[in-house]
């Protein structure tokens, strides 16, 4: 078996494994108004977000850039629901979260001097845009089903477009042109995301505060085995030769 991809299913299967345990854990922990049902929120977006991500930026950028997007975004959608206003303190842990995981991604994806430019980018637009109403938590609902408005469109747009001249501002700096296809796809990337998790966010958090332990419980189990099951092929397929067949 190919060894990224071997690497790849057991990332998934220790993924799966994460989840799993942090659902179980909120059921026998009684997670609706403890830390658990922020971990619920986080681990929910952050896996939407590197899903997303993964089908247009590849896995090494979606990994760390999901995981500070998606833990920026149910931390703001968190405090929204409490009704608590965006301190600059709050704005700028968000940012830093956010900076660390895209700069992260674009470093690994080879692009070093871009990464420290968006990053830094990133923190000051963390800043900026939501004092402006361009958030994603201005569209904060708890509702049993999807929904989709013109301001998250608008949102989704303006975030794109601010991910896009970011990362072409960057690649202005290193003359590659690989960098500016790439600054391209994250562009569209991230208004697809914006557009897709602002949208499936009011399930998300209608099932954060009404779906009962138990129910996560049993799912928790479900990705327990499907984890398991995952990062046992690479080795199922070595010790039956199932790769020279």
């Amino acid at each position: 078996m190919e060894p990224h991809f071997s690497a790849q299913l057991t990332l998934l299967g220790m993924a799966c494994d994460v989840v799993g345990g942090i659902y179980l854990a909120y059921d026998l922990l009684g997670g609706e108004k403890g830390p658990l049902n922020t971990f619920f929120r986080l681990v929910n977006y952050s896996v939407l977000a590197v899903l997303i991500f993964c089908i247009s930026l590849g896995p090494k950028f979606a990994l760390p850039a999901g995981i500070g997007i998606g833990c920026a975004f149910g931390l703001h959608l968190e405090n929204a629901s409490r009704s608590n206003k965006d301190s600059f303190l709050f704005l700028l842990k968000l940012g830093l979260i956010r900076a660390l995981g895209i700069g992260t991604g674009v470093w690994i994806n080879g692009f070093p001097k871009m990464a420290w430019l968006m990053a830094a980018i990133v923190i000051v637009m963390s800043l900026i845009l939501p004092r402006m109403g361009i958030s994603p938590a201005v569209v904060y609902q708890s509702e049993k089903k999807p929904q989709l408005k013109k301001q998250q469109l608008f949102i989704a747009c303006v975030l794109g477009g601010v991910a896009m001249t970011t990362a072409f501002i960057g690649a202005a700096f290193t003359g590659q042109s690989m960098v500016f296809q790439f600054a391209i796809r994250m562009g569209l990337t991230f208004a697809c995301t914006t557009l897709i998790v602002t949208t499936l966010s009011p399930i998300i958090e209608w099932y954060a505060d009404n779906l009962p332990p138990k129910t996560f419980g049993f799912i928790g189990a479900i990705l327990f085995v499907v984890g398991f099951s995952i990062q046992a092929l690479p080795s199922v397929a070595v010790m039956y030769d199932i790769t020279k067949a």
